[in-house]
C-alpha cells in the first residue's frame, strides 16, 4: 500500500520530468525555427555579385575602361615610340637624364586637371631618373628605366597625340601615357619608393 508521502514524491517526479521534457521540446522547436528564419533569409537575400551596380560605380567603371582603352592607344602610337627610341639613345648618358628630368619637373609644375590625378607618381618617376642619373640607384631593369624616360620624354615634348594648347583636352593623353607607365613598372616604382623612404636621398 502506497502512502500519501510517497504518493507526493512520486508526483512531483512524475511533474518535474514532464515539465522538463516540455521544456526540451519548446527549445528544440525554437532552434528549429530560429535555423528555418536563417536559411530564408539567406535565401532570400541576393548573393552580392548578382546585385545591380549603382550609378555612380557603373561610371567610374566605365571612365576607368575609357582610360585603360586611352593609354593602350597612346602607349601603341608613333609619338610614343619616337619617345622610347629617343629614351634609348639617352638612357646611358647622365647629363641628358637630367635635363630630361629638369623639364618634367618644370612642366609637371604647371599641371593641373585630368594629370593632378597622376601628379605625385609622375614626380617619383622623375626623382627615379634623377637618381639613376646620379649613380645613387641602378635597381631598375634597362627595359623598364626606358619605359619611363620615354614617359617623361612624351610628356614634355612638343608633339602629341593631342596638341597641349587645347583647353582641358591637352593633357588627356599625357594623363593615359603615364597611367600606362605606371602600371608597367608598378613593381619598379613601388621599389624605388622603398628605397628612397629608407636612404633619406
Amino acid at each position: 500500500m502506497t502512502t500519501p508521502a510517497k504518493k507526493t514524491v512520486t508526483s512531483k517526479k512524475a511533474a518535474s520530468a514532464k515539465k522538463s521534457t516540455t521544456v526540451r521540446k519548446a527549445t528544440t522547436a525554437k532552434k528549429a525555427t530560429t535555423a528555418s528564419k536563417t536559411a530564408t533569409s539567406k535565401k532570400a537575400a541576393p548573393a552580392k555579385k548578382d546585385r545591380p551596380m549603382n550609378k555612380g560605380a557603373v561610371a567610374a567603371k566605365g571612365a576607368a575602361a575609357k582610360r585603360s582603352g586611352q593609354a593602350a592607344v597612346a602607349a601603341q602610337s608613333k609619338y610614343f615610340k619616337l619617345a622610347t627610341d629617343r629614351a634609348k639613345k639617352i638612357v646611358g648618358d647622365p647629363q641628358k637624364l637630367r635635363d630630361i628630368a629638369d623639364k618634367a619637373s618644370k612642366s609637371s609644375a604647371m599641371r593641373s586637371g585630368p594629370f593632378a590625378d597622376v601628379l605625385e607618381e609622375f614626380r617619383a618617376l622623375i626623382r627615379l631618373v634623377v637618381a639613376y642619373a646620379r649613380g645613387h640607384y641602378r635597381e631598375i631593369p634597362a627595359d623598364s628605366l626606358v619605359i619611363v624616360i620615354a614617359g617623361l620624354i612624351y610628356v614634355v615634348s612638343p608633339i602629341d597625340l593631342i596638341p597641349d594648347a587645347i583647353p582641358g583636352v591637352g593633357f588627356l593623353d599625357d594623363v593615359s601615357v603615364i597611367g600606362w607607365v605606371l602600371k608597367t613598372v608598378r613593381t619598379e616604382l613601388d621599389s624605388f619608393r622603398e628605397w628612397e623612404a629608407g636612404s633619406g636621398d
